[in-house]
């Protein structure tokens, strides 16, 4: 009911309270009452349209992105995720443009492809997926062979990291920002800030401990605070940090930093980097606060096991990565 209408509504009404007093307000009331229904029935027919036109528009404009996409790399003979992004719904799903899915090797370099139609399968920035090893190739397959009547980029995590690693990483720029924003964040590490609650804490401390000892190995002095702005950090911890995330190549800093925005913490993400955390051992170590709240108060259902679910593809999918660039088996 639009704001016009619910004025001349409670106008109307007015009017028939006093009707007695005033015998014209009778027709007055019916007048108002009238007219206001004609307005209402006007302005809900122009919304109707506008809606459908609205409807319209955005299926037009769908389906001419979806004929540009389908158009795409045909010519050069490459399928490039860019068609996915060209095609893409409100609901963060693109139609499938694609019926087959294979790997093939190139005898020239030795690599591995993946192919949609026969086609070349490349990044957003049209750069090829190249992989050293056939094992990674046929997990990206999979990820794209998976995929219905639609592709849902967010069920691909394998495709989305080794994207960010080809398109971006080798950047220096962008390696400079990803770096720094890392060591800044690393004063808040999960593994460095303990709770104020006792029980919390306590756990923090049982199973911090061994990664604190072997950060403090590798990096040098690591202190922990139970201030919410965590504790100092030295400029030559800082510094050893800043060297190790800088010898990576990009495919290894693609997922130190996944795993660390993971598990919100360096610490555990360079351990479960080295194959010295598990993806359990390392979930379990980043999620004490909120494990020990669902012991406490119980688990709440859509929230508590969503948010276990996403962080398990969240670290799983990293760790899965460099064991696959690693596997030399054919």
């Amino acid at each position: 009911m639009s704001h016009v209408f619910r004025r001349s509504l409670r106008t109307a009404l007015a009017l028939a309270s006093s009707a007695r007093a005033y015998p014209w307000a009778r027709c007055a009331t019916s007048r108002a009452l009238s007219t206001s229904a004609n307005d209402e029935e006007k302005r809900a027919e122009i919304d109707d349209d506008s809606e459908a036109a609205a409807r319209d528009a955005y299926s037009a404009n769908l389906a001419m992105r979806a004929a540009r996409a389908r158009k795409m790399g045909t010519k050069i003979g490459e399928a490039s995720s860019e068609r996915v992004s060209a095609t893409m719904r409100a609901d963060g799903t693109a139609p499938k443009f694609y019926e087959e899915v294979s790997v093939r090797r190139d005898d020239a370099s030795g690599t591995w492809r993946v192919t949609l139609d026969e086609r070349l399968l490349r990044t957003p920035r049209r750069n090829e997926y190249t992989f050293g090893t056939k094992a990674l190739a046929v997990a990206i397959a999979m990820e794209w062979d998976a995929q219905t009547d639609h592709v849902a980029p967010f069920t691909m995590p394998l495709t989305q990291l080794s994207a960010t690693a080809l398109d971006h990483m080798w950047e220096r720029e962008t390696r400079e920002l990803h770096v720094e924003t890392l060591l800044k964040h690393f004063r808040t590490d999960v593994v460095r800030v303990r709770s104020m609650d006792e029980a919390v804490a306590k756990r923090q401390v049982e199973t911090h401990a061994p990664i604190l000892k072997w950060a403090e190995k590798e990096f040098g002095e690591v202190e922990v605070s139970d201030s919410i702005f965590g504790p100092e950090t030295s400029d030559k911890t800082l510094e050893v940090l800043r060297k190790r995330l800088n010898a990576m190549c990009p495919w290894e800093l693609t997922c130190a930093f996944a795993l660390s925005a993971a598990t919100k913490s360096l610490l555990i993400g360079l351990k479960t980097l080295r194959g010295e955390l598990s993806v359990d051992e390392a979930i379990a170590a980043a999620r004490v606060e909120e494990e020990t709240q669902i012991e406490e108060w119980g688990l709440v259902e859509g929230g508590h096991d969503l948010d276990q679910l996403d962080i398990r593809v969240k670290v799983a999918a990293p760790v899965m990565l460099m064991k696959l660039r690693a596997d030399n088996g054919e």
